[in-house]
């Protein structure tokens, strides 16, 4: 389970190295060199290993093409999205799009949320929680 929040850069190109506590547990759990990085609202990025990505595919398949919830799903996440590989040092590249929309440039958080990691710039996430403060 991906947990905790660490501090990241994202560089010019969109590379951004996976913090070293994360790629622990890619490696425990065997998920291998892909991933996929897409956003539902644009603001936060979701990092997702794509062997657990797939299983809520597998979820999805079951509701029927014509369902609107369905069509919205597919369109948001395939909009912001991308299959990515991790390469060598550990980096991954966050899709052009959703780095233009989210600000995922310079200083981010990389933030553990269960099956998959969240990717904020810093003054995104840090508005977030305060607004989100207290309801725990």
């Amino acid at each position: 389970m991906f947990r905790g929040s660490y501090e990241a850069k994202v560089d010019e190109k969109g590379r951004f190295r996976l913090p070293t506590g994360f790629m622990k547990l890619v490696g425990q759990k065997q998920y291998g060199p892909e991933f996929f990085i897409t956003s539902f609202d644009g603001q936060i990025g979701e990092i997702w290993p794509l062997p657990e990505w797939e299983k809520k595919e597998a979820e999805r398949a079951l509701i029927p093409d014509e369902s609107r919830e369905k069509q919205r799903f597919m369109d948001q996440v395939n909009f912001y999205g991308q299959q990515v590989e991790i390469d060598g040092q550990d980096r991954l590249i966050v899709p052009q799009r959703l780095r233009g929309k989210a600000r995922l440039i310079g200083d981010v958080d990389i933030i553990g949320a269960g099956k998959y990691m969240k990717i904020a710039n810093h003054e995104t996430m840090m508005q977030r929680v305060e607004a989100e403060g207290g309801s725990g």
